[in-house]
C-alpha cells in the first residue's frame, strides 16, 4: 500500500540536537503542532564543481556542508505554535496547580530546540526524524468561513532515517477544537468591538540558521538571529463613512499625510479570562499601518485592505499542560 496518511511530532530537547522520541503512546496536545494537513521535510548539500586549468569540464563533484529543513502546514487548535516561534514562556500559576496554566508567550532571544519525528503510514512505516530543529517563521491567516490556520518553517541540524525513534501505538489529539474566526473579538489601538473585519493574516520570522565547522558536514553550531518585524494585512468590508474615516487615519495618522504616526495594538481575543482552557490573547504590539487600498465597485460592497507591521508579538494561553513539558 502507498503512503496515504501520516503524523508529526513536535518534542522539545534538553540539549540542542539530541533527538527525542515521542512519548508512546502519544495523547497529549504538546507533542502535537495543530491539526496538521500537511508536512514535508528536506536535506540540503553544498555541491561544488572542480575545475582544473587544462579541463574544459570538471574532474570532479565536491560535497561539503549538509542542513535539513521543513515545513508543517496545520490548522491552530492551540497557542502552542506559538511557544515553538517565540521561545519565550513563562507560567503565572505554580507548576503544582492544575490545568489550565497560563501561559505568557513572548519572543526571546534564545529559541527552543525541538525534535520533529515524522510517520507516513503504510504498508511498511516510514520514519524520519529531524534533531536540532529551530522554527525560522510562522504564518496566521484567519478568513471567513474557514478555520485559522499556519505554516510553521524550520531548520534542523540532523535528519535520521531508517527506523530512527519508536512510533507511538496509539495517536490522540487534544480535545481543543480548531480555532474559528467567529470565536474571537478584534481591536486596533482604541477601536474595539470589531465586525467588519473579513480577514486578517500575518507572519513572524527570525534570522535563525545552523553553522557549521570545517572538520564536519554536521552543522557544529546555532545561531539564534534577530526577529523581523512582524508583518501582515487586515481586509475588511465598509459599512459607512466614519468606519472608512478610522482606517485611513490609521494609515495617515490623522486627516491629512503630513500627520504623525501613533504606533497602535491590535489585539485578537479568544475569550481569554485567565480560567478556561484553551482561551488564548494574541497582542501584535507597537504596530504601524503603511498602506491601504480601497476598492469601490458598482455592484457589490466596498472593501479595504490594510497592511501593517508590528514590532513584537506576544500571547497568552490558558494551557492544558503545564510549562515544564515546554
Amino acid at each position: 500500500m502507498a503512503y496515504t496518511k501520516g503524523d508529526i511530532f513536535v518534542k522539545k530537547e534538553t540539549t540542542w540536537g539530541v533527538g527525542i522520541d515521542p512519548t508512546s503512546p502519544t495523547s497529549g496536545i504538546d507533542e502535537i503542532l495543530g491539526l496538521d494537513s500537511e508536512y514535508e521535510y528536506g536535506l540540503e548539500n553544498q555541491i561544488t564543481a572542480v575545475n582544473p586549468a587544462a579541463m574544459a569540464y570538471p574532474s570532479e563533484i565536491s560535497y561539503h556542508t549538509a542542513k535539513t529543513r521543513g515545513k508543517i502546514n496545520f490548522v491552530y487548535n492551540g497557542a502552542l505554535p506559538f511557544a515553538v516561534m517565540l521561545g519565550g514562556i513563562s507560567n503565572s500559576d505554580p507548576l503544582e496547580e492544575e490545568s489550565p496554566y497560563t501561559w505568557t508567550i513572548t519572543p526571546s532571544g534564545s529559541p527552543i530546540p525541538f525534535t520533529a519525528s515524522f510517520m507516513m503510514k503504510g504498508a511498511n512505516d516510514k520514519l524520519a526524524q529531524m534533531a536540532g530543529c529551530f522554527a525560522k517563521s510562522l504564518s496566521f491567516k484567519m478568513a471567513l468561513n474557514e478555520p485559522a490556520s499556519g505554516t510553521l518553517d524550520l531548520v534542523g541540524k540532523n535528519l535520521a532515517l531508517n527506523l530512527p525513534f519508536t512510533a507511538p501505538s496509539t495517536v490522540a489529539i487534544d480535545d481543543a477544537s480548531s480555532w474559528k474566526p467567529h470565536e474571537f473579538t478584534y481591536s486596533i489601538g482604541t477601536i474595539s468591538g470589531i465586525d467588519y473585519i473579513t480577514d486578517i493574516e500575518f507572519n513572524i520570522s527570525r534570522s535563525i540558521d545552523v553553522g557549521h565547522g570545517l572538520a564536519a558536514r554536521t552543522p557544529s553550531t546555532s545561531y539564534s538571529g534577530k526577529f523581523e518585524a512582524v508583518n501582515g494585512s487586515i481586509t475588511c468590508y465598509i459599512p459607512d463613512s466614519s468606519t472608512a474615516d478610522e482606517i485611513e487615519q490609521l494609515v495617515l495618522g490623522g486627516t491629512s499625510i503630513g500627520e504623525a504616526l501613533s504606533p497602535k495594538d491590535i489585539v485578537i481575543d479568544k475569550g481569554y479570562t485567565d480560567e478556561a482552557e484553551d482561551s488564548t490573547k494574541i497582542t501584535l504590539s507597537n504596530c504601524i499601518f503603511s498602506d491601504y487600498s480601497a476598492v469601490f465597485p458598482l455592484d457589490t460592497k466596498l472593501s479595504y485592505k490594510f497592511s501593517f507591521s508590528a514590532a513584537s508579538a506576544s500571547v497568552l494561553w490558558e494551557a492544558p499542560f503545564a510549562k515544564t513539558n515546554w
